[in-house]
């Protein structure tokens, strides 16, 4: 009789111990407690078909970047801290290292297009934080670390200016900071 209402004791205790676990991990974590309007960033394909898209640095934006063809290859890499997301095609980050080349510094600020544009609705967390996210992108939190490929804006001045032309080169860094 002992042994049997040891064993049922052990059991309710085990039952409890495993709830109160998951009440606390669900209970702690950050959860969706409503959505951010993202702005819709200007969509770049539509004016340069018509040859009158121009970047931020007087060139024409060849219209094969936007569409991932052509000979303009996505071989500029690097690795960006968002600061924040202006729109659903637009990032502002800071470059960390390792630096692409000498002309670039840690800290230097970056533009990133999005030819993949990011959903115009993202994430308010519990905690206040917001969750960006798009077809194919990883969930994009401002301060966080992503590795970005794409093409470097010929003629770039202050700032550089990439696009990306894919949201599968839009990715988290390994170290998951």
């Amino acid at each position: 009789m002992k042994t049997t209402k040891s064993r049922t004791s052990s059991r309710i205790i085990m039952f409890l111990s495993i709830l109160l676990a998951v009440f606390l991990v669900v209970g702690c974590a950050p959860r969706v407690v409503g959505i951010v309007e993202v702005p819709v960033g200007d969509d770049l394909t539509t004016p340069s078909a018509e040859g009158t898209s121009v970047s931020p640095y007087g060139d024409i934006v060849p219209l094969s970047i936007l569409k991932e063809e052509g000979k303009y290859p996505s071989d500029f890499s690097v690795t960006v801290k968002v600061l924040e997301v202006l729109d659903t095609r637009s990032v502002r980050g800071e470059i960390m290292p390792p630096i692409p080349f000498e002309e670039l510094q840690p800290g230097n600020t970056i533009f990133l297009y999005l030819c993949t544009p990011l959903s115009e609705k993202a994430d308010k967390l519990s905690d206040g934080t917001i969750v960006y996210k798009g077809d194919g992108y990883p969930q994009i939190v401002v301060g966080r670390f992503f590795d970005v490929t794409g093409v470097l804006q010929p003629g770039w001045q202050d700032y550089p200016f990439v696009y990306v032309p894919a949201a599968s080169q839009f990715k988290r860094t390994s170290s998951g900071n």
